[in-house]
């Protein structure tokens, strides 16, 4: 370890801010395990102790909201504004890396991958993390300078490297060995790698018939009640359901009232009044005009001019002004579904016989001012309140409102019909503390307040045939569709074999649809066909005549003749044999970790508290 000490010892670069932001996105490591006896004994998890556990190891609450709240300062940072959605789906992503990155060290630990002293050097040489490659410190013309990065590891100055070397020991090296270890039973022959350069390479051409289900739909009989219950009760593992729970809501949507529409027209009228006595209107368009068009660059507007335009090029009524105006007046204010326009023509004229302007606007858009938004907020807890107090039904009648409906809510669903993304609504149908006939607080999203009470509870069980019956229906029809096509090809398999042509049986059958001679290199799939795994398979084994299928598509079955097949070149091959092991051995072990990732995480055992806290 002598030379990583050297190094940390004389290291000059600061890194510190890019592998923060590289642990975050990459490993969340640190976790403590164990568990209250009780606790284990019966199965229990407080979630005031822990928001999930993965096989015995604990996600404090504590720890997860700060990874989360780490998170969205990187996003707010980089200029972007998270609404409810996004704030979900990072709180997602985050358990996300915390489950997989729990499991990824336990299984680390299990195999004992630890990194020595001279693998750590072998890869921070060799082999360096992604936050290093993409240091503007080791960047040339945005590019990784391997010079510059060799300077910094042959001649460091400073302490700084401390991280980064307990990082490669720790995480980088460690995981990259059970990647390693994971991929290592992948093997990719000589005859992979031709048979890919066949299939990219090499035009075959060809001439068939497609049989498309979808065209026999009128000869296929409605299922009947008997093949749709068969079909259900074959596949009830498929309607199982998690214990859902109906509600009823009232909502209040966020909008600007008529006397916002009366504010912002008083705004607009106050700014005509300035324009009137002097003041430049290109100055006061930067100042005040809300058209996201009319940043010309971060530091500087357009003066909201909108160049040269047509009739047509605007909405309706801002276009019947503007071109009503003389050349140098201004106009408004001019209503639109976009708010208030005040325009300035600059100029007219005809172009190819066509009328044109060059004008300027402000645009002043009506939205929900304060007071509105304080009223609404007053409706809603008002309702709350006499629902709480006298029931649902009478704050109803009182109130004169209406309820919708949302059903077959489940815990982990994240948005209400007809009011879109509001988790609280679904944590309050879910908590332990809720009963049938309880009515919510004042609850809201950006678009709505609303107010819900919860109706029914429905246990966990199997959805029943009534409301999943469509579903089948539509399942046994294509069933039954795919069925009658392989039917069909296979007795078009037989007239070919015995001499009649492709175009004659199109020609006499119009739920045929006829593959004209078509020449492509089987990666890209043929005309009406499409990309098929099968006939790929099936024209790479076949010899120029032969008659191949019936063969399974997408949408059916085809019967194809392989009319010819581009020479292969040897040469071209050899300048590509490479690449393309390089190509299929990289993909192949990358399934095959993601695919041991998911079977890992199916086996493991997980109980998920979110639903207590988001």
């Amino acid at each position: 370890m002598a030379l990583m000490t050297l190094m940390r010892n004389r290291m000059h670069f600061v890194l510190w801010m890019l592998l923060i932001l590289f642990l975050l996105s990459m490993t969340i490591g640190g976790l403590v395990g164990g568990a209250n006896i009780i606790d284990e004994i019966f199965g229990r998890v407080n979630p005031a102790d822990a928001i999930g556990v993965v096989d015995g190891t604990r996600i404090t609450p504590d720890e997860f909201m700060r990874a989360v709240n780490q998170r969205m300062e990187q996003y707010r940072s980089n200029g972007q504004e998270l609404d409810e959605r996004q704030m979900h789906d990072i709180r997602n992503e985050v358990w996300d890396n915390y489950v997989q990155d729990i499991l990824l060290y336990q299984k680390i630990d299990e195999l004992e991958l630890i990194a020595s002293d001279d693998e750590i050097l072998y890869h921070l040489r060799n082999n360096p993390p992604p936050f290093l490659l993409q240091n503007p410190t080791f960047l040339t013309d945005g590019v990784f300078d391997r010079a510059k990065y060799e300077q910094a590891i042959n001649n460091p100055q400073g302490n700084e490297w401390v991280q980064i070397e307990q990082f490669m020991k720790n995480t980088y090296v460690p995981n990259y060995k059970l990647q390693q270890f994971i991929a290592s039973s992948v093997i990719v022959t000589n005859h992979d790698v031709r048979k890919n350069y066949i299939k990219e390479n090499v035009a075959y051409t060809i001439e068939g018939i497609h049989v498309i289900g979808l065209k026999l739909k009128d000869d296929i009989a409605e299922p009947t009640e008997e093949e749709i219950q068969l079909a259900y009760f074959a596949d009830l593992k498929l309607f199982s359901k998690d214990e859902t729970r109906n509600i009823r809501y009232v909502s209040w949507k966020k909008g600007p009232a008529k006397s916002d529409t009366a504010r912002v027209k008083e705004e607009a009228l106050e700014i005509i009044t300035d324009l009137n006595t002097g003041s430049d209107f290109a100055k006061l368009a930067n100042q005040l005009t809300e058209d996201p068009g009319n940043q010309a660059t971060p530091d500087s507007g357009r003066g909201g001019n909108l160049g040269w335009f047509g009739k047509g090029q605007m909405v309706p009524q801002f276009e019947e002004a503007a071109f009503a105006t003389n050349a140098g007046d201004i106009i408004g204010p001019v209503l639109s579904r976009f708010g208030y326009h005040i325009i300035k023509v600059h100029d007219k004229r005809q172009k190819n016989g066509k009328d044109e302007l060059n004008a300027s606007h402000i645009l002043l858009k009506i939205n929900m001012g304060s007071q509105t938004r304080e009223s609404l907020r007053r409706q809603a807890t008002r309702f709350s309140y006499d629902a709480e107090d006298y029931g649902f039904e009478a704050a109803l009648d009182t109130h004169k409102v209406e309820a919708q409906k949302a059903i077959h809510l489940e815990s982990l669903s994240i948005s209400v019909p007809g009011v879109g993304f509001l988790r609280d609504v679904v944590q309050f149908a879910f908590n332990d503390q809720t009963e049938i006939g309880s009515v919510s607080d004042r609850l809201e999203n950006d678009n709505f307040y609303i107010v819900a009470v919860l109706d029914s509870i429905i246990p966990p069980g199997t959805k029943p045939l009534e409301d999943v019956k469509n579903q089948v229906s539509r399942k046994v029809t294509s069933e039954n569709q795919k069925t009658a096509a392989l039917d069909l090809a296979t007795e078009i398999k037989s007239k070919v074999d015995n001499g009649a042509s492709f175009t004659d049986l199109v020609s006499d059958d119009r739920r045929l649809e006829l593959v004209a001679t078509d020449k492509k290199k089987l990666a890209r799939g043929f005309n009406s066909i499409g990309r098929s795994h099968t006939l790929i398979g099936a024209l790479m084994n076949s010899e120029i005549g032969d008659v191949v299928g019936p063969l399974e598509t997408a949408r059916g079955y085809t019967i194809v003749k392989l009319l010819a097949v581009a020479s292969f070149d040897s040469s071209d091959f050899q300048n590509k044999e490479v690449s393309i092991y390089s190509t299929l051995i990289n993909n192949a072990q990358e399934e095959t970790f993601n695919t041991w990732l998911t079977e890992l995480k199916a086996e493991a055992d997980i109980i998920d508290n979110r639903k207590y806290y988001y």
